[in-house]
């Protein structure tokens, strides 16, 4: 599911679809999604019986992870598998469920049937309101897994069913009303939703096939990078247009020569699906760099190879559609021209080249960097990135030392520089609105942006307080009442013997960049009343300042 467009026209298109297809269920009108598979669209490997049950769970071993089922189905501090993962969409925050054997909190008692019809169908066993089937949300991709082939079900069920059942409490879903309600689900199944394979060429070779298969029904790749409608559906006329996702923004991976991936080299695209990326289209990250970590990158090269030419051949090739550039993109290029060589030229290369090998990715002709919307940039600006392939340096978080109009300015330089030709569209309201959702260290964080809390740089240059280093910033997490004055004192203590000439307004601004983001995150608080907290804490900490 994708970000909210035109909510109340949402809600009531939902409504009234969910009403007018109940009312023909009710006439028995509705058409039946049974379509049968027909093994001519399938390539071979899908449709060959395994010789035991030891090859069963072996093939779907190789499924499951060619599917990606662990990151959706493994919350945080939950065993594999055993699900509650929050999903946040447009209509609330969406838990995974435990797909272990637990014949309580899992699939334990479900049946080869009632597993088929869950990832052809989109129905789980039981009733919902006693006469509709429970219907699955489509966040769980079964409108791709709908094109899996009935023997490669049997065998994910059967891997499944091998691991250790792990018994848990379901995490709960926080789904506003009416969406909440499965059976209003009805509607957009019968709007959206057809089940049965995907046609393929009879022409075409097995590995074509294979990389089909693999692309759409197991990889579920256009999930992500397909264009959603106003209900959450893919626009299928578009699909691997690009879309964005969560904060970020999955790319073009048509087989568009000019927006897509057509024009890549093949070893090219390989690479970044096998490989965790090259040095010449730059490496995966956010939820690309799990799927690649997770999943395509523990398959066979070949099927990677697969998927390469699927995308590249066979697939519709998209045009990228243009936007707008931002108000003054001309003066925002030029700032962000020095703004880069200050604070991204040292690992990036002042051409954008990056560091060799796989070390620190290039931006220059990186498609991460060229996507439609600039959101990519600015969340790594604004969270930092995790080390390449656990061999380079882990990207910092740029969220607290630099403005929105700063990133949005680094933004729209990088995006036109060194052969990059995207629109310099980022604004710094687009990057104030990112701030609210990308995971972020407190001092860069939304409600520290707007209780102006101080910026924070390395070298403490002008309009921001030097970063003094072994975490003296975090002094105040988990602070009380009764805490505080003791650790304003350890804290100048600290920062003097550090610095013995610092003057005392460098000391008041250090403070201040310690308590105001972890008072900007406290609930309950108006943003008057922090304004007033924070008066009265440099108040409290003046006879420290002065040396008393």
């Amino acid at each position: 599911m994708v970000q909210p467009t035109g909510q109340s026209l949402l809600t009531r298109s939902l409504l009234a679809a969910a009403l007018l297809i109940a009312a023909l269920a009710a006439l028995g009108l509705t058409r039946a999604a049974t379509a049968d598979n027909s093994a001519s669209d399938y390539p071979a490997a899908s449709l060959a019986a395994p010789a035991d049950q030891a090859a069963l769970i072996a093939r779907g071993k190789y499924l499951v992870t060619a599917a990606d089922c662990a990151p959706c189905h493994t919350g945080p501090n939950h065993a594999p598998f055993s699900g509650g993962l929050v999903m946040q969409t447009p209509y609330g925050g969406l838990a995974s469920p435990n797909i272990t054997p637990d014949p309580t909190t899992g699939i334990g008692r479900w049946s080869e049937a009632d597993f088929y019809k869950a990832l052809h169908n989109g129905i789980a066993p039981g009733h919902d309101w006693l006469v509709f089937p429970r219907f699955l949300y489509p966040a769980m991709p079964y409108t791709s897994y709908t094109k899996l082939s009935r023997p490669d079900v049997d065998a994910i069920r059967a891997y499944l069913m091998s691991l250790a059942p792990i018994s848990v409490a379901p995490t709960p879903s926080s789904m506003a009303f009416p969406f909440n309600q499965r059976p209003v689900l009805l509607g957009w199944r019968l709007l959206f939703f057809q089940s049965g394979p995907m046609a393929m060429n009879p022409a075409w070779s097995q590995d074509l096939k294979n990389g089909a298969y693999l692309t759409e029904a197991l990889g579920h790749c256009g999930e992500c990078h397909t264009p959603r409608n106003l209900l959450s559906a893919m626009e299928l006329s578009r699909a691997y247009a690009g879309a964005p996702i969560d904060n970020l923004f999955a790319p073009n991976i048509s087989s568009s020569k000019t927006d897509g991936v057509g024009a890549w080299a093949t070893a090219d695209l390989v690479a970044y699906l096998h490989d965790d990326g090259n040095m010449v289209k730059g490496s995966p990250f956010g939820a690309m760099g799990e799927m690649t970590d997770n999943s395509t990158s523990q398959l066979p090269l070949s099927d990677d190879q697969d998927i390469a030419l699927y995308l590249q051949t066979a697939t519709a090739p998209q045009a990228t559609p243009p936007t707008s550039p931002a108000p003054e993109a001309a003066a925002s290029i030029s700032r962000g021209q020095g703004l880069y060589g200050d604070n991204c030229a040292a690992c990036h290369g002042a051409a954008g080249k990056g560091m060799g090998p796989n070390f620190v990715p290039p931006l220059a002709g990186n498609s991460a960097v060229t996507a439609a919307q600039p959101y990519n940039i600015i969340g790594a600006a604004l969270g930092g990135l995790d080390s390449w392939a656990a061999n380079g340096p882990a990207m910092p978080a740029f969220g607290a030392a630099l403005t929105d109009q700063q990133i949005a300015d680094i933004a729209n330089y990088v995006r036109t520089s060194w052969g990059n030709s995207a629109p310099p569209n980022a604004t710094a309201a687009m990057v104030m609105g990112l701030r609210g959702a990308v995971p972020l260290p407190g001092a860069a964080s939304l409600a520290a942006d707007q209780l102006g809390c101080p910026r924070v740089s390395a070298s403490g240059r002008p309009g921001t307080v030097a970063d003094p280093g072994s975490n003296l910033l975090a002094i105040y997490n988990g602070a009380t009442p009764a805490t505080m004055p003791n650790r304003t004192r350890a804290l100048i203590a600290q920062l003097r013997a550090a610095t013995p000439t610092i003057s005392e307004a460098d000391l008041a601004d250090t403070l201040l960049a310690a308590y105001c983001p972890v008072l900007a995150d406290q609930p309950g608080m108006s943003l008057a009343a922090k304004q007033a907290a924070l008066t009265q804490f440099l108040a409290g900490a003046q006879p420290e300042l002065a040396g008393n």
